[in-house]
């Protein structure tokens, strides 16, 4: 009754597995023929996912009129749910550009060798074959790998002086460290999307992320802005952190310039136009 009474002139649903919103959405959906949109960062695997193919008319087709994804694998996963194009709409994740864009991109900043990952302490995130891929990597000349995050993952882990970690704090202090490192590393085993690429590239650094992370057909190019490698791989790993060491501030700088070219293709404004769009 209080969304009724609310009377919106269209609905986001954030949380498909959240059945009242669903039952609200329907309701609202039936009753007063408005647009009902549903968030989706969820890329297509197959698997499990063919049972929501296959019961989607009596769900999602019901309960949403369009679905916002934040990519072309979760455009994938949408059509095959039966959505057609004009109802699916992009993009549906953004970072805060006016913060990580303030970051100017000099060669200064790139004649440091540290690396940084963002992200939380788990497993899933790859932070494991980081650390061992850490001791592996050739000419550090004293970098040192920052990381930025939470979670339980380095609790029983005793760590080399050259590994620095930090908790999770504001995006202003995000940058004063992103000033210290050259490139940004997330080798993630699954990563639907994978935020911290898009800020980074916006920051102006160049990136090395999994074939896996959502974000990366949109925000990395392999060899324009970085290094794209497989999950799962120590020697992918080692290789790519090699290679960054390599590289000269000048190509670093370069890598930088294109990450943001790419960032700023998604945008806060385009998130929100995206879904007012359906009005």
């Amino acid at each position: 009754s209080m969304a009724f009474e609310f009377n919106p002139d269209l609905i986001y649903i954030s949380d498909r597995t959240v059945s009242l919103y669903n039952k609200v959405a329907m309701a609202l959906r039936k009753k007063k023929q408005i647009p009902v949109i549903s968030g989706n960062d969820t890329p297509w695997r197959g698997g499990k996912q063919w049972f929501n193919v296959l019961t989607s008319v009596f769900r999602h087709k019901r309960y949403y009129s369009h679905m916002l994804v934040a990519g072309m694998r979760q455009f994938e996963y949408a059509k095959k749910l039966g959505f057609k194009n004009d109802r699916i709409l992009f993009p549906l994740n953004s970072a805060n550009l006016n913060v990580f864009l303030s970051l100017n991109i000099s060669l200064d900043r790139f004649k440091g060798r540290n690396i940084l990952f963002v992200g939380r302490f788990h497993r899933v995130k790859g932070l494991d074959l980081l650390i061992k891929a850490w001791s592996k990597v050739e000419n550090k000349n004293g970098a040192k790998l920052y990381l930025v995050g939470h979670g339980e993952l380095l609790n029983s882990i005793n760590l080399p002086e050259d590994i620095i970690v930090i908790a999770f704090s504001n995006q202003e202090e995000l940058l004063r460290i992103a000033e210290r490192c050259r490139t940004l590393i997330l080798p993630s085993r699954y990563e639907p999307w994978g935020l911290v690429i898009h800020e980074f590239a916006a920051a102006g650094m160049s990136i090395i992320a999994t074939n896996v992370c959502g974000a990366v057909p949109h925000l990395l190019i392999n060899q324009f802005n970085g290094l794209v490698i497989k999950p799962h791989s120590l020697i992918e790993i080692v290789t790519a952190i090699n290679k960054i060491m390599d590289m000269d501030e000048f190509e670093l700088k370069q890598w930088g310039e294109n990450s943001r070219k790419l960032a700023i293709s998604i945008s806060p404004d385009m998130v929100s136009a995206a879904i007012l769009s359906v009005l």
